[in-house]
């Protein structure tokens, strides 16, 4: 998992969610560990079993309102247990006032205090989203990823087998790049997100044309910045003794940071059309997302053919 500071997240985040540092500044170093944020209802009112320190606390306005109703000395009594946590970070909302104890107790605990002007119906799926995008767990892998029919394909296979030469022709045919050569993978949630390193965003290396960018070249309709990866096509050198599954029923798959994903390997050798093949392979997927599998329709209809053919 990544490492995230406090500093970082607040740089990061300053003009997007109209941050200000409020107290606590002294803690700014401190490290965010989880993709999740935690609102804080319960801690507020003694429950601090529930909090998890790692993750950053967010307050609205139900939480500032909770403060408010408090008489000064259980307020105070309050902030003080809440802020001797191990917090990263507290978020207030909505641009909302804090009283004088709460700022002291976050100085005294080094426990940054960070205001935005955005109301939590705005910044929570913002601040979540940038959470997952930074602190999700990720592998970078060798391949190209391309967006096909709406399905994320990632094509991989030995170096100079063809994978970026079949990419700029799925290019031309309407398809779009993602990554080329390095695919950064995320698992966000429940899926694994794929996109190019920044110095290679947009570029595609072929050989005898050299590196090129395809955004300039076809216009941004070419490019996408991220997709979700849910399909493996190897491309695999055609041998004489390459053995494999002829009616295409048994479904491999490949593990990708805990998820499996489909897996087809395709023979390449001269004469084949490798990215009509691979298109193919997307188009069946989605299929078989509808419930049809066209291997198994096809071997129903063939026991049933030859039951039919023993009994007359």
């Amino acid at each position: 998992m990544s490492k995230l500071s406090v500093s970082q997240l607040y740089e990061d985040l300053r003009e997007e969610l109209k941050l200000s540092v409020l107290s606590g500044e002294s803690g700014m170093s401190r490290q965010i560990n989880h993709t999740h944020f935690q609102k804080n209802g319960l801690p507020l009112a003694g429950f601090l079993k529930a909090v998890h320190p790692d993750r950053v606390q967010v307050w609205g306005s139900t939480e500032v309102r909770f403060l408010e109703d408090l008489d000064e000395e259980k307020r105070i009594e309050a902030v003080r247990k809440y802020f001797r946590m191990p917090l990263c970070a507290v978020l207030v909302t909505g641009g909302k006032d804090i009283f004088p104890g709460i700022r002291e107790a976050s100085n005294d605990s080094n426990v940054p205090i960070i205001v935005s002007g955005l109301p939590g119906k705005e910044l929570m799926p913002r601040l979540s989203g940038y959470l997952e995008e930074h602190l999700s767990v990720h592998a970078r892998l060798h391949g190209v990823l391309v967006d096909l029919y709406g399905v994320g394909v990632l094509i991989q296979g030995k170096s100079g087998i063809g994978k970026s030469e079949c990419a700029l022709h799925l290019v031309t045919r309407g398809h779009r790049l993602v990554a080329d050569d390095v695919v950064d993978i995320q698992l966000r949630g429940n899926e694994l997100v794929g996109k190019s390193t920044e110095l290679l965003k947009h570029h595609i290396e072929v050989r005898g044309l050299g590196v090129l960018n395809l955004k300039d070249l076809f216009g941004v309709v070419a490019i996408r910045y991220e997709k979700n990866v849910e399909m493996i096509v190897e491309l695999i050198p055609l041998t004489p003794d390459l053995a494999f599954e002829r009616l295409g029923i048994d479904i491999e798959t490949q593990d990708i940071l805990g998820k499996c994903l489909p897996h087809v390997k395709i023979p390449v050798a001269p004469g084949r059309n490798i990215p009509t093949l691979i298109e193919v392979a997307a188009r069946n997927l989605l299929l078989q997302r509808m419930g049809y599998f066209s291997a198994e329709e096809f071997s129903r209809t063939l026991s049933a053919q030859i039951a039919l053919g023993a009994t007359s």
